[in-house]
Order: structure tokens, then sequence, then C-alpha cells
């Protein structure tokens, strides 16, 4: 793990958004330990949008075993999971084996500088359009995302509700190609930072540069709102997507599950 100034600040915007999520949900629950750590719980079915987040290079270990304790009472058999920064000691491995958590997978944290000389690319497909989703498009959302990530649409849309599509933190957008939804995403803004999740394209429409144009829309919009870095987890599978607009890992983060 870096201990740069650039990914402490990242993560410290990741951080900032997963609380500002739990918010807006008329379910969601927070809470900082005493170090800064952030148990956040939003009801999804997503074990990464339930649990103990830290931004910390060296998270402390009583602290998290704090925030552990007082999760078991919050996601009520929901899935969860921890999320740190780099290779955690053993003592917090343990915590985590004491809670169930023992399956454990890295995850790349991704950065990229955003600035005025960027050159924004567009979709390879001329017959492809990029455009944000208005707050009562949040089936469509749910509908494309579902089909890109194999997963019930009714879990996407539990989570991504009109309330939430309606923030000003949030923006939803959709890739169509010749009038089909076909990929999608979502940003958050968090002063200059732009968080990007949840990038999706529907199998059928793969290799055809949408979820590049996703990406790149996500990164232009979020530039003229004022972010001047990007950032995101991302999965193996998607890395090259990432490099090839211009992300490079800064990090690896370590994920904690049942």
């Amino acid at each position: 793990m870096t201990n740069s100034d650039e990914a402490f600040k990242a993560a410290q915007a990741f951080q900032a958004a997963v609380a500002e999520l739990a918010d807006v949900l008329p379910n969601g629950f927070r809470e900082n330990g005493s170090g800064g750590a952030l148990l956040a719980t939003t009801g999804s079915m997503i074990p990464a949008l339930n649990g103990i987040t830290s931004a910390a290079p060296s998270p402390d270990k009583a602290e998290i075993a704090q925030l552990c304790d007082m999760a078991e009472a919050h996601v009520q058999g929901l899935p969860w999971s921890i999320r740190l920064r780099g290779e955690p000691e053993d003592g917090i491995v343990a915590v985590a084996a004491e809670h169930g958590l023992t399956t454990r997978t890295q995850q790349p944290f991704m950065l990229l500088k955003l600035d005025a000389d960027r050159a924004w690319q567009e979709s390879a497909q001329a017959s492809a359009s990029v455009r944000p989703l208005g707050d009562d498009e949040d089936e469509l959302f749910a509908e494309v995302l579902g089909a890109a990530f194999g997963a019930p649409p009714v879990i996407i849309a539990s989570l991504y509700t009109p309330l939430v599509l309606s923030q000003p933190f949030v923006r939803a957008y959709v890739a169509e190609l010749d009038g089909v939804p076909a990929a999608a995403g979502l940003a958050i803004l968090t002063e200059e930072h732009v968080g990007l999740a949840n990038i999706g394209t529907v199998s059928d429409y793969r290799h055809l540069g949408l979820g590049r144009a996703v990406t790149e829309a996500i990164l232009r919009d979020g530039y003229a709102a004022g972010a001047r870095t990007a950032y995101l987890h991302s999965s193996e599978e998607a890395l090259s997507l990432f490099e090839h607009a211009g992300f490079r890992t800064a990090e690896f983060w370590t994920f904690f599950t049942a």
C-alpha cells in the first residue's frame, strides 16, 4: 500500500461517499469509531454496502473490534463486510474471523487525475449515446445493471431508489446502442473527487466500447462539476477497461466477507 496524500484523500472521499449514501436511505445507519473508521449499513443485500470502512493507513484493531460488535446489532441478517486499505495486521484478521468474515480478497484501488488537458473519449460506436438518468428511471438502471452483473434487478432497485438517484451527489448513467439500453454506471461526487461504481455492460453488447463510453461520460461530467481526482475499486476483469481510460492502481484494499 502507498501512503501517498493523493491515495489517502481518495480513500477519505470513498468513506465519505458511503456515509452520505447511508444517511439518505430510510433504513440506513452510520456511526464513526474513535479513530475515524466508519460503520455504515444501507439495508442492501450487497456486502460491500453494509459494514466497516477505514481510510486509515493502519487501522486500529480495538476500533475495528468495537465497530464489529456494534455491526452485529444493525446488520440484522444482511451480508456485511470489512474493507481496509493495504494488508491488515493479524489481530484484525482474527477480529474479522470472530464475526464470521473469513473470506478475504484484495481489490485494486485505482486513481486518475483529471485536468483540462485530458482528451475525453467518445464511444467507438457512432450509434451509441450515453446520458444521465432521471430519478424516475430507477427501474431502467436496475434492469441494465442486473443484466450486466447477473443479479436480480430487485437487489439493485432496493438500493438505487428514486430518492437516492435524486441526490445531488449521485449520478446514474446509461449507454444506449441504437436506442437499446446496454450499459450503465454510477458516479458519486464528493467535493474534488468523483467515485465510479457499478460500470457494467449487458453481455450481448460487450467489447463495443460502451463501458468505456460510460466511464468517459462520468469523468467528463465529474470534472465539469469540480472533481479533480477520480477513484474506484476494480475487479480483476475490469482492470484493462480502467487502465485504458488512464486509471492506475495506487494500492490494494483488503475485503472481508462471510
